[in-house]
């Protein structure tokens, strides 16, 4: 957002690598060497997981069962937790079955870059042909479990107001949180040094993890500030090494569509190497409206709302094959604890029924605090009307990219 929110600046050893967009490995990829998930997959018979790649159309024979426990690709580098493909079977996937609760990548080359798609089967069962793009041309998979979620999440550092709120996911603006049995985390790089090799060999073998959050306000400079577009592509591309799926960056509300502004560039460069982003992650505080008050709290929440749901259908509009997390979000610092309220249960009401809207995040501003913070953190009137906004899944229906 435009005002400081907090230091969440990450500081982080910048490490980066680029890696070689051919099939060929060429000894480009880092020696990240860290031990393989300890993850036991769903198991039928003898060497069955339930997850299939097939040689042949429609699920064919010949056809093998790979499991969670590495990612599968040919690369000639010595790391633990890369496994090769089962011979035959390198640049030669036509189709697969993936179990209901799991995810996969598939990619063309063996870091992970180069085309790929990412699949969720989130309420049944996905038996799919891989598309032509990718038919016949695999060297990199991933298949792990997914996290199950309500859209509602949070945007918190303080673990003990983590630990109050309602929402079944949350994120820290870095990279240090673990999930908990009643909170899946998001990691976030925020910045370009975030995007590091030693990074992505963490996230790869994290087993509390299924999505990653990139860069924080790039187009600000007063947060990430990465005004080069190739730079970010560059830092982006290097964590598709994780297999896993992939937000893009999240920039300020007037920076996310429209000529020159720099989600669009960041898109079109990000196609045309083609690196692949899963989710659009957006940010909005209706800024330029925040001096506006109409004659109630009421009539002034629905008018912030009123201009909130036309920017969330013209992003849909923009990104119409893409998700959408709203992680930052509030109808301005600016407005009071009674617009908040009446604008919170608006916007959260109405995202719930789009089933193109996955996660949303409310951004409680300073002097707006959704606790009373330490010794006993207890509810505000701000933070009470949050928990009692209730939350569908996050997934209605299997993710099954064109």
């Amino acid at each position: 957002m435009k005002t400081s929110k907090m230091n969440i600046l990450v500081t982080l050893a910048f490490s980066f690598v680029f890696f070689a967009c051919s099939k060929k490995d060429n000894n480009t990829q880092p020696n990240l060497a860290v031990p393989p998930p300890a993850v036991t997959p769903p198991t039928g018979s003898a060497g069955e997981t339930g997850f299939t790649i097939s040689q042949g159309l429609s699920q064919a024979s010949p056809k093998v069962d790979l499991d969670t426990t590495y990612i599968y690709t040919n690369s000639t580098q010595s790391v633990a937790y890369y496994k090769p493909l089962p011979a035959g079977y390198n640049d030669n996937i036509k189709s697969f079955i993936l179990p209901k609760g799991y995810m996969v990548t598939f990619a063309e080359n063996q870091n992970g870059t180069g085309e790929s798609i990412c699949y969720v089967a989130a309420v049944s069962a996905v038996k799919e042909n891989l598309p032509s793009r990718l038919s016949g041309k695999v060297s990199f998979v991933r298949f792990s479990p997914i996290k199950y979620t309500t859209k509602k999440g949070l945007g918190q550092q303080d673990a003990t107001v983590i630990g109050t709120l309602n929402g079944s996911w949350y994120y820290n603006w870095g990279l240090s949180a673990t999930s908990t049995n009643t909170k899946t985390y998001v990691p976030m790089t925020w910045g370009k040094g975030g995007a590091s090799a030693t990074n992505v060999a963490t996230f790869i073998d994290r087993k509390d993890i299924d999505h990653v959050l990139t860069f924080n306000e790039p187009d600000n400079s007063t947060q990430s500030n990465i005004a080069n577009i190739d730079t970010a592509v560059a830092r982006y591309k290097l964590l598709l090494q994780t297999g896993l799926r992939m937000c893009s960056p999240a920039v300020e509300q007037n920076s996310s569509s429209g000529n020159g502004k720099w989600l669009p560039d960041f898109m079109t460069a990000a196609k045309a190497q083609n690196v692949r982003v899963d989710i659009i992650a957006l940010h909005w505080y209706d800024w330029g409206n925040q001096t506006e008050q109409k004659a109630t709290p009421q009539l002034t929440a629905e008018a912030a709302f009123g201009r909130f749901k036309n920017y969330v259908e013209k992003l849909h509009g923009v990104y119409p094959d893409h998700n959408l997390w709203f992680t930052e979000f509030n109808c301005n610092p600016a407005r009071s604890e009674d617009v908040h309220k009446i604008f919170m249960k608006l916007a959260a009401n109405y995202l719930n029924q789009l089933p193109y809207v996955e996660r949303y995040a409310y951004f409680f501003p300073a002097g707006l605090a959704p606790t009373t913070g330490a010794p006993n953190y207890t509810l505000t009137a701000l933070g009470q009307a949050w928990n009692d906004i209730a939350a569908p899944p996050a997934y209605t229906y299997n993710i099954i990219p064109k």
